[in-house]
């Protein structure tokens, strides 16, 4: 299985889970494929240690005014930054991550319409 069908399949589980929980306001999902961080938007997405092992971090919210379950990947820095700082400043990092992923809705809404 290529990376790319490991995405889908991972994108289409979270989709599945959301769906399940939330009915079917969710009606499909888009992956932010650019090369750019959407948190930092300075280094590129890239995997990091996780227990010694490479991981990438796979993440998602749900759009609920568009129906879309967004996900996006995190370079390394940002990776750690979220992961060892407060609970307001990790507030505030998924508020702009957010906020980056629904500027990207011209490109976005281009996808759904193909």
């Amino acid at each position: 299985m290529t990376s790319s069908e490991q995405l889908s399949a991972a994108m289409e589980k979270m989709l599945s889970l959301c769906q399940a929980q939330y009915g079917k306001s969710i009606k499909t999902y888009w992956f932010y494929e650019d090369d750019l961080c959407p948190c930092c938007a300075k280094r590129k997405i890239d995997v990091f240690k996780y227990k010694d092992q490479d991981a990438l971090s796979l993440n998602a919210f749900m759009c609920h005014e568009l129906g879309v379950l967004m996900g996006y990947a995190l370079c390394g820095i940002c990776v750690a930054d979220l992961r060892n700082t407060s609970k307001k400043r990790q507030a505030l990092m998924h508020e702009h991550i957010e906020q980056h992923l629904i500027e990207s809705r011209p490109r976005l809404l281009d996808q759904l319409i193909e």
